[in-house]
């Protein structure tokens, strides 16, 4: 129904007449379908109000239809099956879980001269800031999508072995400078997480040592 076009119809059965005076839209909608419903006799009246209320919600539909934001019909899972086919979790799994969910800022960071804004912790993320711009694409590479170091150097058009040195020279740069970081919190009595108090005090964990005592062990 166009517009006002309820209007009219009202004005014709003479539901609102000019003693009404003048009035909102909406009033003058609301005052005429309570006229309608009141006076509602027979069968054929009430099918008339049923017919006035479907119009009017036919209307409100369209008017609220027409302020969504659609989608298209391709569900949002589509081809999420494909991600967990390979046995375990990934970077991309990852990204792909919390554009579902409708979180956004990973995506949008997704590349490496936005490395920084990955990470949570301000120092390191202004550590990672100033890294210069072949260590931070490495990173990227090696440590979130999971390039072996032959195939980060055959993409780079370099030899594994020099991207190797590139990887331990960057990442002594960033536990040197985090671990300064570290040492002025301690000194400053802020607070840390274990793993933090762990690196600070031992350096990088190995791999199968959680840090505690053994059980048995005096």
């Amino acid at each position: 129904m166009p517009k006002y076009a309820e209007f009219q119809a009202f004005r014709e059965q003479n539901l609102i007449t000019e003693a009404d005076g003048d009035m909102l839209h909406r009033e003058a909608r609301a005052l005429a379908l309570r006229r309608i419903e009141e006076s509602a006799r027979t069968e054929d009246d009430f099918r008339e109000v049923i017919q006035w209320w479907d119009r009017l919600d036919a209307n409100r539909e369209r008017k609220e239809r027409s302020h969504e934001i659609g989608r298209s019909d391709v569900p949002l899972e589509w081809g999420a099956d494909r991600l967990s086919l390979s046995g375990g979790t990934s970077y991309e799994m990852v990204l792909q879980k919390l554009l579902l969910m409708g979180e956004f800022l990973d995506a949008i960071f997704d590349r490496p001269e936005t490395l920084h804004e990955l990470v949570t912790d301000a120092d390191l993320s202004g550590i990672l800031k100033n890294l210069k711009p072949h260590q931070k694409n490495m990173l990227y590479c090696l440590f979130l999508h999971d390039y072996t170091a032959l195939e980060y150097a055959d993409s780079i058009g370099q030899t594994d072995r020099n991207v190797r040195g590139v990887r331990e020279t960057t990442l002594k740069k960033l536990r040197r400078l985090y671990g300064v970081v570290l040492a002025d919190r301690k000194e400053n009595h802020l607070p840390m997480t274990l793993d933090e108090r762990y690196f600070l005090e031992n350096g990088v964990r190995k791999k199968g040592k959680s840090g505690k005592p053994k059980a048995g062990n005096t």
